[in-house]
């Protein structure tokens, strides 16, 4: 992947809680089905990535940051069906001060963008967080 392409991606990725709430607010449940098709996009990947043994070939870090972030994925994605079924709940997912399942929504879609923006930067490496061949 081109350097410049790549650091795009980083920046999409890192702006992609603040993403997310703006599309829901901005185009309700149009924005909520973006939101739950790119958290759901990013946790199919993960799990792709798992069953393919793609953490033996990583080193220890990078392996258990992939996990992490399919653990998110999968949190993320459940937590936002409400929004893209429920118009009450499209409302509190913009209101400023969150209740407590509002609050569980946010954290697991920060976090899975969070964990996926601190991989994909490793990812950028130039030894891409694999192990050394010996």
């Amino acid at each position: 992947m081109p350097q410049q392409f790549g650091r795009v991606v980083l920046a999409l990725s890192g702006m992609g809680f603040p993403l997310s709430q703006l599309a829901i607010r901005r185009f309700g449940a149009r924005g909520a089905l973006v939101v739950e098709a790119a958290c759901g996009g990013l946790l199919v990947r993960d799990v792709a990535m798992l069953a393919s043994g793609a953490p033996s070939r990583l080193r220890r870090g990078p392996a258990a940051l992939l996990w992490l972030e399919a653990a998110a994925g999968a949190a993320a994605v459940l937590t936002c069906l409400p929004t893209l079924l429920d118009a009450g709940a499209r409302e509190r997912a913009v209101e400023p001060r969150p209740n407590r399942v509002e609050a569980v929504r946010r954290a697991a879609v920060g976090a899975l963008f969070g964990l996926h923006t601190w991989r994909f930067r490793i990812y950028l490496q130039p030894d891409r967080g694999l192990r050394p061949v010996r």
